[in-house]
């Protein structure tokens, strides 16, 4: 049960992250007028975005590998692959928030 809750919250507090990261990128958009500097700002992000998502592929894939070898095999409930995919996705959008916003002060 406890566990449950702890899942529960941490579920909320993403999908809050996710959507205030979503308004946050979408008022910034606005402010700039997509201008060239707004592009360069996305492109930049989009890049390390990509870095965030193949580095979750290659983490998976090498957990794949070991699980294979694992003498028994481990049973995870379903819902929780699910909820963890669900916060593994929405951090994208997070991570992006978060370079959008240090790039905006550096740049």
């Amino acid at each position: 049960m406890i566990e449950q809750v702890g899942l529960v919250i941490i579920l909320l507090t993403i999908m809050g992250s996710y959507l205030y990261a979503t308004y946050r990128i979408a008022k910034l958009q606005k402010n700039y007028h997509n201008d060239e500097r707004w592009q360069l700002l996305k492109l930049r992000a989009g890049n390390v975005t990509k870095i965030y998502y193949e580095s979750l592929i290659i983490i998976i894939a090498v957990l794949t590998v070991i699980l294979l070898w694992v003498p028994t095999p481990i049973m995870i409930p379903l819902d929780r692959m699910l909820a963890i995919g669900m916060v593994i996705i929405m951090g994208g959008q997070v991570v992006e928030c978060f370079v959008i916003a240090r790039l905006d002060k550096t740049m």
